[in-house]
């Protein structure tokens, strides 16, 4: 939940983001996946659904598993 309030928080225009949104995570697909569903539901101008992939090995390797990386574009404040 902390995550998507600091989507929340830094997305452009707020809830009225209307661009894409990514996921990459180390082994926790079904964490990964409970964020993309908080987040198509509370960002419902979202350009398509919330992309989820896998992190690569050299991220993956210094992270170890159960990371999540969440993607977006953010105002620049």
């Amino acid at each position: 939940k902390a995550i998507v309030e600091k989507m929340e928080e830094h997305a452009q225009n707020g809830l009225e983001y209307a661009d894409k949104c990514y996921i990459s995570h180390s082994d926790c697909y079904e964490d990964a996946r409970e964020v993309a569903d908080l987040i198509e539901a509370r960002f419902p101008k979202l350009k398509g659904n919330v992309e989820i992939y896998y992190v690569g090995t050299t991220i993956g390797s210094h992270t170890g598993p159960g990371v999540i990386a969440l993607f977006y574009m953010g105002n620049r404040n």
